[in-house]
């Protein structure tokens, strides 16, 4: 977002200099790089026909992650490739417009382990209108179909606010730490005899506005929303 406004200063009326907007974006890319989330890739042993990895995440903000509004999301991506370079799973790889398309058609459920590479691990607020039914139109949220957000460290489901905090909808996860913070997302893939050496990748892809979010605003027009879609794709 700080990218799209600092290159549409004159349309959106801004009159901070672009340097300013230099500085807080290295800024921001600190603090979501180094200072928010510890990732920590565990090679498994063989179990007969498959392979087992185990990702760590570790929050380490004062607050859930992501936080606040709740299109932010993040997402764990995990390659594996065999020596010759051919990719032979990969869970939670991004179109060009960064969508993810192996996602559920309203949202992706918590996963402890993950086998199919149609399964991917995100975590985010989801919610639910007054009938409980998804909407990814703030104005109509009215309770949460999921909430897997990383709980900050310290955080405690025996809290009397807790009602306002609650994590919902993680399937009863043994790995999803309420005090520590953490969670841990385990992959099992078959290797069909396969033998030799695997190059696994673990990243994670934080989104503050996914296309998902962006689709029933730019279903409509008006000049205002045709003017930021023209910015959005561009960024």
């Amino acid at each position: 977002m700080l990218k799209l406004m600092k290159e549409n200063r004159a349309a959106l009326g801004i009159t901070a200099q672009p340097e300013n907007f230099d500085s807080t974006i290295a800024a921001t890319l600190r603090m979501l790089q180094q200072k928010t989330l510890d990732l920590t890739l565990e090679t498994g042993v063989l179990h007969g026909d498959s392979a087992n990895f185990k990702v760590k995440l570790l929050n380490k903000a004062g607050h859930k992650f992501p936080s606040g509004y709740p299109a932010r999301r993040a997402g764990i991506e995990l390659e594996v490739k065999n020596q010759n370079g051919e990719t032979v799973f990969h869970s939670g790889k991004t179109n060009p417009d960064f969508s993810l398309p192996d996602e559920d058609a309203n949202f992706e459920p918590h996963f402890n382990l993950i086998e199919n590479p149609n399964q991917v691990q995100i975590y985010e607020l989801v919610p639910g209108d007054v009938n409980g039914l998804f909407t990814n139109v703030l104005e109509r949220g009215h309770v949460a179909l999921k909430d897997n957000r990383l709980v900050p460290q310290g955080f405690s489901a025996s809290d009397p606010v807790y009602d306002t905090t609650q994590v919902v909808g993680i399937n009863n996860d043994p790995d999803f730490d309420f005090d520590g913070g953490s969670d841990v997302v385990h992959y099992r893939l078959p290797t069909n005899g396969y033998t030799g050496f695997l190059t696994v990748t673990a990243k994670v892809w934080y989104q503050s506005l996914p296309p998902k979010w962006m689709a029933p605003m730019f279903a409509h027009s008006s000049p205002e929303i045709d003017a930021f879609k023209t910015m959005f794709d561009a960024a």
